[in-house]
C-alpha cells in the first residue's frame, strides 16, 4: 500500500509531500500516528523529520515513511544493531569476509552470517558518503571490524567525517550519527559534551 499527504516546505518547495509505503496495516497505523503530530501539516523539512523519526521510534511503526521523496530513518532500529557490532567487534559473524575470484578478473565478496543489518547497510551507503561495495556482504567486506567502522565515520569515502558530510536538512541522519559517534567514541563525545556545558555556564556567569 502507498498513501501520499502534504505537509510543510522543503528545500525546493513550499508544500512537500509526506509518502507512506508498505503493509495495508502498517501503513494505517503509520499514517494515524503521523498526522497526530501538531502542526505536521505546515512543518518545515528539518523539524518534521525530527519528529517523524521520534513517532517511528516510540510506536515501532514498520512502514517506509519518506519526506519529500527522502526516506526518515529509525535511530532505535540503527543504535540496536550498532550494539550488536561493538558486542561482537566485528560486523560479521563465524567466517572472515573474503573474496572469491571469478575468471581471471573478477572478484565477488563472500561473507560469513552478517551482524550488520540491511536496514545499517542502507543507511551506510545511502546517507554516509560510502558506495554500495556490490552488496552488503561486500560492504563488510571492506569495513569487517569494529575498527574499521571508527575510521570511517571519522573520515568516509569522501575523505569527510561522516556527521559532517550530512546536509543540514537531514536531521534524522545527523541526529542518529551523533549517537552512532557516542557510541564509537564515548570519552570524546563525553569531552565535548563538557565542554559545551562550560562555555553555556560562561555565557550565564561571565
Amino acid at each position: 500500500m502507498d498513501i501520499e499527504f502534504l505537509s510543510g516546505s522543503a528545500r525546493f518547495r513550499d508544500r512537500a509531500k509526506i509518502r507512506i509505503i508498505g503493509s495495508k496495516k502498517d501503513v494505517e497505523l503509520a499514517e494515524k500516528a503521523v498526522k497526530a503530530i501538531p502542526g505536521i501539516d505546515t512543518m518545515a523539512e528539518p523539524e518534521a523529520r525530527l519528529k517523524i523519526q521520534e513517532v517511528m521510534d516510540n510506536q515501532s511503526l514498520k512502514a517506509d515513511i519518506l519526506f519529500d521523496g527522502n526516506g526518515v530513518t529509525s535511530l532505535t532500529r540503527i543504535i540496536r544493531n550498532l550494539n550488536q557490532i561493538i558486542e561482537h567487534g566485528t560486523l560479521y559473524d563465524r567466517n572472515r569476509p573474503r573474496l572469491i575470484p571469478i575468471g581471471s578478473m573478477l572478484r565477488m565478496p563472500s561473507v560469513g552470517d552478517c551482524i550488520l543489518s540491511d536496514y545499517f547497510y542502507e543507511f551506510l551507503h545511502l546517507d554516509c558518503g560510502s558506495i554500495a561495495h556490490y552488496n552488503k556482504q561486500g560492504w563488510v567486506c571492506e569495513y569487517p571490524t569494529l575498527d574499521d567502522l571508527k575510521a570511517f565515520f571519522k573520515k568516509n569515502e569522501y575523505g569527510k567525517r561522516v556527521l559532517d558530510d550530512i546536509p543540514e536538512w537531514k536531521t534524522d541522519a545527523k541526529r542518529i550519527v551523533v549517537a552512532i559517534e557516542a557510541k564509537l567514541f564515548p570519552f570524546e563525545s563525553y569531552m565535548k559534551k563538557k565542554q559545551k556545558v562550560i562555555l553555556n555556564e560562561q555565557k550565564i556567569n561571565p
